[in-house]
């Protein structure tokens, strides 16, 4: 069986190239969403139109915007010189650089149904303003926080141990499940999880592992279908078989990584794992053109879905991402209205973060991170206002994409899921503003997740997404929220303990 690959870029800027010719990674997303792999087609409506039904029937859909925040509360915290507040205005760098916001996959369903819009009342000091200074207590109880959402009967099935993208949202895709994957191996390392026992790692990794070994494939194809019920197992076909894809190569990548990190940590999982991944389906197919890609690539995204491919094939993706990192640096930088000067580059948070927090790490990784960081908080000395940029549900029934850069110089731009322009309220991201309050420990990320502890739910069974910069909730609970946030407890923990 011959197969290659032809990546769409829904970019204009970014040449597509063909290696061969064949059904597209990301085909399914075009199929599901109309030809633009992101644009959402009739038949995709319909699928929203009926879990907004069911999830107006559970819940009440209310806006009530709060004012302006132009000046929040500044709340002491003590850092030490290592993490000690950047300057508002960075120096310029010769850093990160241009290209192609990568034929990027939508997280469009994930955790959408329960995302519900409600006033903002203020709550009693949260997990991380009781702390008042982050140390390893603070740290560990924000991951148990946000392990509450991988709870049995929460966030996962209690008989087959399947992950639901969001609470009420009974499917996954293989992202998702590669962050699952993650989030056990982080609760494992930070002693919220035993190795043994019925809800332990060996028990939650074998029910994935069993799910993966004997998972219904597309008969055609033969590679997996883009999502499954977490009730059963089964191919989830009111998705599904919207989706015309050869293979959903960005979620397999992810799904690689969280696969890798098993391996590193648990030796005695490999053999399973490596039968998964070269035997299952012809996953090996796919490299050349993963190879070419990273030849010019300057995305995030592909570097970080690139990462969990070349830890299978470390012979021929060598210096895949190494290479798209070199062709960052090279590209050229785009300077922000508050003189930050940033990669010009296809940059977004969830992809950022998660390369920091899940692979290896390395200068210019970090250097890209932190040049993001700085715009943040340069945003918000010159505005007064918290901003934590990423991806995710939104207050209407589009999926938001908050680039903090794109290739055509465009800084802080907000697309949908069809990358046009989307005319809303920046959403400030949990996910985000703790990821930032792990990496670098600033008064500004402080204050910011305090903030939104505030005016969010308390996290009883997990983090909620966000609040939008006028302070309308995003009161939804969903797995990326959670499991980033366990990976940012974990990165702190492990590199300020």
């Amino acid at each position: 069986m011959s197969i290659s690959i032809k990546i769409k870029k829904p970019y204009p800027l970014v040449a597509l190239h063909d290696a061969l010719s064949g059904p597209s990674l990301n085909e399914g997303k075009r199929k599901f969403f109309g030809q633009n792999p992101l644009k959402i087609g009739k038949k995709a409506k319909y699928v929203l139109s009926i879990a907004l039904v069911v999830v107006m029937l559970v819940s009440i859909f209310a806006f009530f915007p709060k004012g302006d925040q132009k000046v929040p509360v500044i709340l002491p915290q003590s850092t030490n010189s290592s993490t000690a507040s950047p300057t508002a205005v960075p120096q310029t760098t010769s850093q990160p650089s241009p290209s192609d916001p990568f034929s990027q996959i939508s997280r469009f369903m994930s955790g959408f149904g329960d995302t519900v819009a409600q006033a903002v009342t203020p709550r009693a000091p949260g997990t991380i303003e009781s702390g008042q200074i982050m140390n390893s207590t603070v740290w560990r109880q924000v991951a148990a926080n946000a392990w509450q959402y991988f709870q049995p009967g929460v966030g996962v099935d209690s008989t087959t141990g399947l992950p639901n993208s969001g609470m009420g949202v009974p499917y996954f895709t293989d992202w998702d499940l590669g962050v699952y994957i993650q989030a056990v191996l982080d609760a494992t390392k930070l002693g919220l999880i035993d190795i043994n026992g019925s809800w332990g790692f060996n028990a939650r990794i074998d029910k994935v592992l069993t799910f993966l070994e004997t998972r219904e494939l597309n008969a055609t194809t033969g590679y997996p279908y883009w999502f499954y019920q977490s009730i059963d197992g089964k191919d989830y076909h009111a998705n599904s078989d919207q989706s015309t894809n050869l293979v959903d190569g960005v979620d397999t990548g992810r799904l690689f990584v969280a696969l890798n990190n098993i391996r590193l940590f648990n030796s005695s999982v490999t053999p399973r794992i490596n039968n998964i991944v070269y035997n299952r389906s012809n996953y090996s197919a796919l490299v050349p053109g993963i190879y070419a890609e990273s030849r010019y690539s300057t995305s995030i995204y592909t570097y970080y879905f690139d990462s969990g491919y070349a830890s299978f094939w470390p012979n021929q993706l060598s210096d895949a991402t190494n290479t798209i990192l070199n062709n960052i640096r090279l590209a050229g930088n785009v300077t922000t209205s508050q003189n930050v000067s940033l990669p010009l580059a296809a940059i977004l948070g969830d992809p950022l973060l998660c390369s920091v927090f899940e692979t290896s790490n390395n200068s210019q990784l970090m250097s890209i991170s932190y040049q993001v960081y700085l715009a943040h908080e340069a945003y918000y000395n010159s505005t007064g206002q918290y901003r934590a940029f990423s991806e995710g549900p939104s207050l209407s029934t589009h999926w938001t994409y908050e680039w903090v850069v794109l290739p055509d110089n465009r800084t802080w731009a907000i697309l949908d899921e069809s990358y046009n322009k989307f005319d809303i309220t920046p959403i400030i991201y949990t996910k985000i503003a703790i990821g930032f309050l792990a990496l670098y420990n600033t008064t500004y990320a402080y204050n910011m997740c305090v903030y939104l502890e505030k005016n969010l739910p308390p996290p009883a069974n997990g983090y909620s997404d966000g609040v939008d910069e006028n302070g309308a909730q995003l009161s939804g609970t969903g797995l990326n929220t959670n499991g980033m946030i366990m990976g940012a407890a974990r990165y702190a923990l492990t590199n300020n303990p």
